[in-house]
């Protein structure tokens, strides 16, 4: 699953196109329904093709920018909204700035409002204006789709540049750490705490303990729903609400955590490397006030410079944050500083070390060192990194893709083996998060499929295939890995769980009964399929057919499993006295019609039993 974050100036449209899109109206606020502007984070969904994709709606008001900053860190893709009949304002440049910092690589333009300019030229002239302002930034190639939220018009454009976008977004990984930063904390009577936020790094199942942090705290998963819908289990990239028991609404706030117990630590100082924006009023001065924002969360920190004295507008360096209150993040972590008063958006950085553990002498040799390598990463982060994107791959096209293909390389996949992080499927090598994530979608798969559908023996190899999005090769690696570990069974072409059979109500004992009995009764002439399928059926006649009580011959022809013994031991027998058979003689031996003899002796060749010469069957070559 995906997640698509709206950006842009106020009243441009963007909560106005995503109730277009979507049906929901993502302002939940009374307030912003009086004041029709949009303050807090909103929330929809919608279909796109075969995918659910979740929608945050942020408020484009400057005086609400932190709101915005609380939705955006955890897009996949950016819904860059633009209105035709004003064109490039403030807060577009602001917002495009952001999402610059913290590298939303994905994004589409759209330019709202279009049933507002009558001139054409004018419309043409305001796409111009938008080409040029995402020049030289992560949505300089973003495509440009006019559109009413009104009329509809465009609309449809823009869904299918929306799944085109998407189709290049790779799922987000399982790296086995689940955490959700919180961006809405509420209670509903009956449930209790609920806490809503896009889930990352790892799975959370119901009953499982967590911990919210900064503070922590614990609690239990009692229940969990994504677009409210109810989830056994949630996977990272998912719209999450957590309903969490033994802990009060009033103990946790926008900003935290949720993750596992003894997973993620608390950080004080975070190491990063930082750039400043080209249009930025002042340099970047040490120990300069600021305000940091990382996932949901707002800090006040203070910014030592690392290595020089400021870091210059459209520069960047290494600096360390000193955080006057505590945060939680993990290496890679992007992140938004803005001056405190008058707000304004100062630049951005990645975080380089969440846990340095101390304030670091600034001009040392050692800690400038220190820094480079941290920026560049260690051969086992870049290979785990790489492997992470890429999911199940061979060695050397991994070693190629992460540029370690030396000793180096081979030492540090050596290394992530022995450790446990990377693990072998066959010909593969995967992550152990990757590993446990695609086991976890294909067991979840299975389930689903045996409650919607429990009278079918299993799913189709094929179907399972796509749900997981693998390619054939290491797909069946993972299949006979499962099938090793006993956690599934296989069936021919059908795949299911071990405690997985058909079984039938009373009620469909009874018609099963009752068709057998005409099986019984009518012997070699048997009741066609339609005749079956129309006395108990479709899904019950599949279902016989599955657990082997039905075999059919072809379109029409089908028996009980009984009949269809006895008549191809009859026939095997008379092949052997006679050394050949005709559809006639079959006809007489079982004194039956020439459909049914036919059928019987095209199942026979099909089952290379027999071959066909002239107009008879004798035992096929290979068949003693």
């Amino acid at each position: 699953m995906h997640v698509i974050g709206t950006a842009g100036h106020v009243d441009h449209g963007k909560s106005t196109l995503v109730h277009a899109l979507t049906g929901i109206d993502p302002d939940r606020l009374r307030e912003e329904k009086e004041r029709e502007m949009t303050i807090d984070l909103g929330f929809a969904w919608l279909n796109l093709g075969e995918e659910e994709v979740g929608v945050i709606d942020v408020p484009g008001h400057r005086d609400f920018i932190e709101n915005m900053l609380a939705g955006v860190g955890g897009i996949d893709l950016a819904l860059f909204v633009v209105a035709a009949d004003e064109g490039v304002m403030p807060q577009t440049k602001e917002h495009l700035a952001i999402l610059d910092l913290l590298a939303i690589n994905r994004g589409i333009i759209a330019l709202t409002k279009i049933d507002l300019v009558d001139d054409p030229e004018w419309l043409e002239l305001v796409s111009l204006e938008v080409s040029e302002a995402v020049r030289g930034t992560i949505l300089a190639n973003a495509p440009i789709v006019p559109v009413s939220a009104r009329t509809g018009s465009g609309l449809s454009l823009l869904k299918q540049a929306l799944i085109e976008c998407l189709t290049s977004v790779q799922p987000r990984p399982d790296l086995g750490r689940p955490r959700l930063w919180i961006d809405r904390v509420f209670t509903l009577a009956g449930f209790g705490t609920i806490v809503t936020g896009t889930l990352m790094d790892g799975s959370f199942r119901v009953g499982d303990s967590v911990a919210i942090k900064p503070g922590n705290l614990n609690a239990r998963i009692r229940g969990l729903q994504t677009h409210k819908q109810k989830r056994d289990i949630a996977h990272p990239g998912t719209r999450v609400a957590i309903n969490l028991t033994g802990i009060d609404r009033d103990e946790i706030y926008r900003g935290q955590t949720v993750t596992k117990p003894g997973m993620l630590r608390e950080s004080k100082i975070l190491d990063i490397q930082y750039r400043h924006l080209p249009d930025a009023e002042t340099s970047l001065k040490h120990n300069t006030a600021v305000k940091v924002y990382i996932g949901s969360a707002e800090v006040n920190a203070h910014a030592r410079i690392i290595g020089q004295e400021e870091v210059k507008a459209g520069e960047a360096g290494p600096i360390q944050l000193a955080l006057e209150s505590p945060t939680v993040a993990v290496r890679g972590d992007r992140l938004i500083l803005r001056r405190p008063s008058p707000g304004a958006t100062l630049g951005g950085g990645q975080i380089l070390d969440p846990n340095p553990g101390r304030r670091h002498r600034r001009f040392k040799a050692d800690v400038l060192a220190r820094f480079a390598t941290l920026e560049k990463g260690s051969p086992d982060e870049l290979l785990f990194q790489t492997l992470s994107r890429l999911g199940p791959t061979d060695v050397d096209s991994l070693l190629q893709k992460a540029g370690l293909q030396d000793e180096a390389g081979h030492a540090a996949l050596q290394h992530l083996l022995d450790s446990g992080q990377v693990v072998v499927l066959d010909k593969f090598v995967l992550t152990a998060s990757t590993r446990q994530y695609l086991q976890d979608q294909a067991l979840d798969a299975l389930t689903h499929y045996h409650r919607d559908n429990p009278l079918k023996a299993g799913i189709e190899r094929e179907s399972l295939r796509s749900k997981l999005q693998l390619l054939s090769a290491p797909f069946t690696a993972l299949i006979q890995s499962l099938t090793n570990d006993g956690l599934i069974v296989e069936l021919g072409a059908l795949l299911r769980l071990p405690d997985h059979f058909i079984r039938f109500s009373p009620e469909q004992e009874r018609a099963i009964a009752d068709l057998m009995d005409i099986f019984s009764r009518q012997g070699v002439n048997s009741p066609s399929v339609k005749e079956c399928r129309d006395f108990v059926g479709d899904a019950l006649y599949f279902a016989l057919v599955d657990s082997g009580k039905l075999k059919p011959l072809n379109s029409e022809v089908v028996y009980s499993v009984g009949t269809y013994t006895e008549l191809i031991t009859r026939l095997e027998q008379y092949l052997l006295d006679k050394g050949s058979v005709t559809a006639a003689e079959v006809r007489d031996l079982l004194g039956t019609s020439r459909k049914y003899a036919i059928a019987l002796l095209e199942h026979l060749d099909e089952l290379r039993i027999t071959r066909r010469v002239g107009d008879r069957r004798e035992f096929h070559p290979g068949r003693f």
